[in-house]
């Protein structure tokens, strides 16, 4: 069960990683650039893994409460940023995606409020001191974030394929605030009792996150304007 645990909550944690990296890479952003995005996800984490065990439950709670409306508000911003990315460049040829990316790319309170609880997941599950776990998370979103933005650096084809994902995911966000109820009513973090439930929300989740992506996709190829 531990393992199982673990595993779910990386997964989670690379999903937050990939959508870092699908802002520095379909930015086009340098290496220099990427690298200091990635590192600002490393100090996150890390600190988060000091200062945790400092905390009450009842602020821990706040923050993830809190968390959970600044989702609501960055999934807007996604949704109308990646709309005025594909217009300035359709309608001006004008490239505003290394200033929209940063609603993709920058550490938000949502993705923060997450990595906080999935640090305390896995040093609860792990019995794994929280300083060391946050420098283990900080560590696997630098690596992958670095990597996967380089990859994704390849792709060619203008702004609007960044639009597009802006809005796709920002689409992701609000269905998931439906899908996890457990956030917003959470009082407190006992998190043995609330973890097989997260995890079971966020399979769904992610499946449909993947059915948004490949939808996209198939419009794509078929011709079909966003």
């Amino acid at each position: 069960m531990e393992l199982a645990i673990a595993l779910g909550v990386l997964v989670g944690l690379l999903i937050f990683a990939l959508k870092a990296s699908m802002g520095c890479g379909l930015a086009h952003l340098s290496l220099r650039e990427i690298t200091l995005v990635a590192s600002g996800y490393l100090l996150v984490a890390t600190g988060m893994g000091l200062v945790i065990d400092r905390l009450s439950i009842d602020l821990i709670a706040g923050m993830i409460r809190a968390g959970v409306a600044m989702h609501a508000i960055l999934a807007l911003c996604l949704i109308a940023l990646g709309m005025l990315t594909i217009r300035e460049w359709r309608c001006s040829s004008k490239d505003i995606s290394r200033k929209t990316f940063l609603a993709l790319s920058i550490p938000c309170p949502a993705c923060m409020a997450a990595t906080f609880l999935s640090i305390s997941v896995l040093a609860d599950h792990l019995e794994i001191s929280p300083a060391r776990i946050g420098a283990a998370v900080g560590i696997m979103l630098f690596i992958t974030i670095s990597f996967v933005s380089m990859l994704l650096k390849r792709i060619r084809g203008g702004p609007g394929i960044i639009g597009n994902v802006m809005m796709l995911l920002g689409g992701f966000y609000l269905i998931s605030i439906m899908l996890l109820p457990s956030y917003i009513q959470m009082q407190s973090v006992i998190l043995r009792c609330a973890a097989p439930e997260v995890h079971s929300e966020l399979i769904a989740a992610y499946l449909i996150l993947t059915m948004l992506i490949s939808l996209g996709y198939v419009i794509r190829k078929k011709g079909v304007r966003v």
